[in-house]
């Protein structure tokens, strides 16, 4: 007999009854960050979920210790007309039944994703649109041209609940259970372990910096300003790998900074990176910012981000200007220098800045939350079937 325990636990549990054969999501790479997420809905569906990604080169992120029983290997990621398009070898293999819900990475780009939508559809399967509605690199034609490819899908699932609204706005109607947001975000319980309670004026006057090290993140930008008298003193710990950390490392001697900024090297060890976080009082990141945002927030740390939110990612939905910390003008490096050096002595103002940050991390941009999410909207597919 069930008891009442057991009873409220299946309540509070995602349900996913009449799912047919499989749940499968393709996707260009298997970075460590969606691993949990993955995990977490391979604890609900158990053999009816899998999913087939190529090999990347994302620095730590890609290095993984182990491979996920739910994971299978597709072949390498080709470019095609001269990069402006691109095959997945291996994606129009992936099995297909009717029945079958097929969820595609979002990258109108990769021919394969819409040939397999396509493929999907004609057999009979149910298929998701997982992307973002605008990202830093979008263009309003570009984003002409995505809008048909999206519909491609039975759904669309955006990055941030803020897309579902502008996505919206562009229709002139709410398409209600077809399109949903996940808020994309991170497993915070080893990031809950690490960090250390925050507390402003008891922190180094340090910026922490996670991400990878790649032009979009502008951390040139953030060097020149740190040079800048009002930031004297101020120090740095970067947490990255990428293409420009010998360039960033040599402009940093160039100014003189090689006592105040800290390299810590590439790493998804979360101990480590929390003893960088820990010992900062500000997150910074002064390009296109996406899911480093939601890392430094999960930390606590307020964070500092340019203010044209079109240049971002879509997780900058996670940050609010004076709440959850401060904005500057883009590429001004005067502007950053001033939006740092404005908050960085304030420790009440900071510690208020900090428990918002969190509140938001805890309550939206996590994995736990975007199973749920993502359950949700399968289970909105099966009712569109039904």
């Amino acid at each position: 007999m069930a008891t009442s325990s057991d009873v409220d636990d299946r309540a509070a549990r995602p349900t996913i009854s009449r799912i047919a054969e499989r749940v499968t999501i393709v996707q260009p790479a298997l970075p460590s960050y969606r691993v949990d997420l993955f995990d977490r809905m391979a604890a609900i569906l158990g053999d009816r979920f899998r999913v087939y990604a190529s090999p990347a080169d994302m620095g730590a992120l890609t290095r993984h210790e182990r491979m996920p029983s739910w994971f299978s290997h597709l072949g390498p990621m080709r470019p095609l007309l001269r990069g402006r398009a691109h095959w997945q070898t291996g994606a129009l293999g992936v099995k297909v039944r009717r029945g079958d819900i097929v969820v595609v990475c979002g990258a109108p780009r990769c021919l394969t994703n819409l040939l397999l939508l396509a493929k999907a559809r004609l057999v009979g399967a149910r298929t998701v649109w997982w992307g973002h509605y605008w990202s830093s690199t979008s263009r309003s034609w570009r984003l002409a041209l995505r809008l048909p490819m999206m519909r491609l899908g039975n759904a669309q699932i955006f990055y941030t609940d803020a897309e579902v609204r502008e996505y919206s706005a562009e229709l002139g109607y709410n398409p209600g259970s077809r399109v949903s947001a996940l808020n994309n975000g991170l497993n915070t319980d080893p990031i809950e372990a690490c960090r250390a309670p925050y507390l402003a004026a008891d922190r180094p006057r340090a910026l922490f910096f996670v991400g990878r090290i790649e032009p979009k993140a502008r951390l040139d930008l953030l060097l020149r300003s740190l040079a800048r008298p009002e930031l004297e003193g101020v120090e740095l710990r970067v947490v990255g790998d990428g293409s420009m950390v010998g360039s960033l490392r040599g402009l940093s001697r160039e100014l003189d900074l090689d006592r105040r900024v800290h390299w810590h090297g590439g790493t998804t060890d979360e101990a480590t990176i929390a003893a960088a976080a820990n010992a900062c009082r500000l997150f910074v990141y002064p390009g296109e910012v996406g899911l480093s945002l939601v890392h430094g927030m999960a930390y606590g740390l307020p964070a500092v981000v340019h203010s044209d939110r079109w240049t971002h990612m879509p997780e900058i939905a996670a940050f609010s200007n004076e709440t959850t910390g401060r904005s500057f003008p883009p590429n001004e490096e005067a502007g950053l220098a001033a939006a740092i050096a404005s908050l960085i002595d304030l420790p009440g103002t900071l510690d208020r800045m900090s428990a918002a940050s969190l509140s938001t991390v805890r309550d939206g941009f996590n994995t736990a939350q975007m199973t749920e999410r993502f359950l949700a909207a399968i289970r909105g597919l099966e009712e569109l079937a039904s």
